[in-house]
């Protein structure tokens, strides 16, 4: 059982761990030290690695253990499973096939992947990509094979129409996964390596940790604070069965705000994936990103970040040509049993936050977190002198 983390622990790993791996301005440092050391004690996380761009500059803060039981401290080396963080990069490989010509946002599924039933011959790839196909988040517990699964798809009939509900799914994912390895003829570890991880100059790490980074591999913690083995091996790969390092999520986040260096093969893909493609109550969906406005209210509204996931959400619009702001919050956070992680960029401000945790908590308590974080060092809480402004 993880033991309850002080908060004098909390800030003897800021003074001896924090500084010494990267200086900080002293305002940023202490607004960053305030509300982690906040979540920290809280959730009793033991461990966070927060990857900050303010105005394209790179800042980077380690508070904790990646591993309690030998004393090892979260680093820029730590390596985390980023749950559905993944979807991200699914849809990121997604568009690429898209801005290469190779697939079609609104093709049918059943163009790639014949062998589903005939109801996904009315649910397109960006259907898919923006949970809005009508697939349920996640297959049945019994089927624990890949023969059981493709029964499943091969026979299945939707609840509910495409375009008409939001519901969030890996199965969505998944499949868009299985479509990629179909077109490309290559594994889909193959083509995260190869499509982001080597041109973001990132580890081949994707969906398999390599031997010899075993050792950065951080323990994971579930809700009640018990150790949790690393992630077996998914049926839905490409839904959230990521690995990566602090410091390769930190190069992935100014691919993300679109900092220069930014390959083009990656940059415009990636304003794809964070258009705005589908409009729900509450949020806007892109493909893999969600997409908030940032006015005033808004702000208000994010800060306190309702985790909405396993909600069913009306579709009220799908827009026939896709629309991208990079005044806009794009984000996403993601879990696994042991670990919890949130990303989120503001393009035009040049400025994102990835926080990397090893303990699983509510995803809503990690999106306030990023949030505050992320508006506060941009000046966007809305009423600075409003304490309500400020997540709790």
């Amino acid at each position: 059982m993880l033991k309850k983390v002080s908060f004098l622990f909390l800030l003897l790993a800021w003074f001896t761990h924090a500084y010494a791996v990267t200086p900080l301005p002293s305002s940023h440092a202490e607004i960053v030290k305030q509300i982690i050391s906040q979540y920290m004690d809280e959730n009793d996380v033991p461990g966070v690695a927060v990857e900050l761009y303010i105005e394209g500059k790179p800042e980077s803060y380690y508070f904790g253990y990646a591993n309690p039981n030998i004393k090892q401290l979260m680093n820029k080396n730590t390596i985390v499973e980023i749950g559905s963080l993944s979807k991200v990069m699914t849809s990121l490989l997604f568009a690429q096939e898209v801005d290469a010509a190779k697939m079609q946002l609104n093709a049918p599924v059943r163009k790639y992947l014949p062998w589903l039933s005939d109801d996904f011959d009315d649910i397109t790839m960006m259907n898919l990509a923006t949970h809005t196909s009508g697939l349920p988040m996640k297959q049945s517990e019994d089927m624990k094979n890949q023969q059981a699964l493709t029964q499943f798809l091969a026979t299945y009939y939707p609840d509910y129409t495409s375009n008409e509900q939001w519901i969030y799914s890996n199965l969505n994912i998944g499949i868009l996964g299985f479509a990629l390895e179909k077109v490309t003829h290559r594994k889909l570890n193959e083509l995260y390596i190869n499509q982001i991880l080597f041109p973001l100059g990132m580890q081949p790490i994707g969906l398999v940790v390599p031997p010899w980074l075993l050792t950065h591999y951080a323990m994971g913690y579930n809700e009640n604070g018990d150790e949790v083995k690393p992630l077996p091996t998914s049926l839905l790969p490409a839904a959230g069965a990521v690995k990566a390092s602090a410091q390769d999520m930190q190069r992935f986040l100014s691919a993300a705000i679109g900092l220069p260096g930014t390959p083009e093969h990656i940059l415009y893909p990636m304003r794809m994936t964070q258009s705005v493609y589908v409009e729900l109550p509450t949020k806007m969906q892109g493909l893999g990103w969600e997409v908030h406005p940032l006015e005033t209210n808004d702000i208000k509204d994010l800060l306190k970040a309702d985790d909405n996931l396993s909600k069913t959400l009306a579709v009220t619009e799908v827009y026939s040509k896709p629309r991208y702001s990079g005044d806009m919050l794009i984000d996403k956070s993601g879990g696994t049993p042991g670990f919890r992680v949130y990303i989120a960029v503001i393009p035009n401000k040049k400025t994102g936050i990835v926080i990397l945790t090893n303990k699983f908590v509510s995803g809503s308590a990690i999106a306030r977190t990023g949030r505050e974080i992320l508006f506060r060092l941009n000046n966007l809480t809305g009423n600075e002198s409003d304490d309500s402004n400020v997540a709790e």
